[in-house]
């Protein structure tokens, strides 16, 4: 590590040399914020949606087929009054089966080393916090939020927490206890494009992280 740092210097050193109207030195700031309020976060079933055995017979040839919608309830427990969203992450990223790929679906993994089984939607209904309905909101960045209606799909790499405005822009809420339900909805591929001679493992996985704002 000392080595690394020696080399940086110099090299800003050198940069400073060679152009005397550049400032002779920069700042370097670390900022952040640790919280007191720790929040955890459950999925019932233990977060698994079991689909049990499909048979290959039951697929439509031609057209994806749509499977039972399954439904997890997310409960979120904080210390204290906490300003946080949930954030989704598709651990098996670049295998859904949608055409194109940019649909906001989560993959269920290859068959074959390289075969896309299908794709899932997550979307969220029965939001309450604190025990109260709230409305709920999503954000790219966590500075910028959108209103996401009851049923819209959630999708990967996205912020979500409730609204806790009055009117106006949507804003996050300060809550202790988040709940609410997520419908998982998964799609196979139509049966043409699976192989037939073996048995196909579904093996989609998210992660969904609290992130403090």
């Amino acid at each position: 590590m000392k080595h690394s740092l020696s080399l940086i210097a110099a090299v800003f050193l050198l940069s400073g040399a060679s152009n005397l109207l550049a400032a002779s030195a920069v700042d370097l700031s670390v900022k952040g914020t640790i919280t007191p309020s720790a929040c955890t976060p459950t999925l019932s079933s233990g977060g698994v949606v079991e689909h049990g055995k499909i048979s290959m017979q039951d697929l439509h040839p031609y057209q994806s087929t749509r499977l039972a919608d399954a439904t997890l309830q997310l409960t979120v427990n904080c210390a204290a009054s906490t300003l946080f969203a949930i954030q989704s992450h598709d651990n098996r990223e670049g295998t859904s089966a949608e055409w194109n790929g940019a649909r906001p679906n989560y993959g269920l993994g290859l068959a074959n080393g390289d075969v896309k089984i299908g794709w899932y939607m997550l979307k969220m209904i029965n939001p309450l916090a604190d025990s109260v309905p709230r409305a709920v909101i999503e954000s790219i960045d966590g500075k910028t939020w959108l209103d996401a209606p009851t049923g819209t799909v959630w999708q990967p790499g996205w912020m979500r927490s409730f609204n806790g405005a009055a009117g106006g822009d949507p804003v996050p809420l300060s809550m202790v206890t988040m709940q609410v339900d997520v419908v998982v909805e998964t799609t196979i591929a139509p049966k043409r494009n699976l192989p037939a001679d073996q048995e196909i493992t579904l093996d989609g996985s998210a992660t969904l992280d609290v992130v403090y704002l």
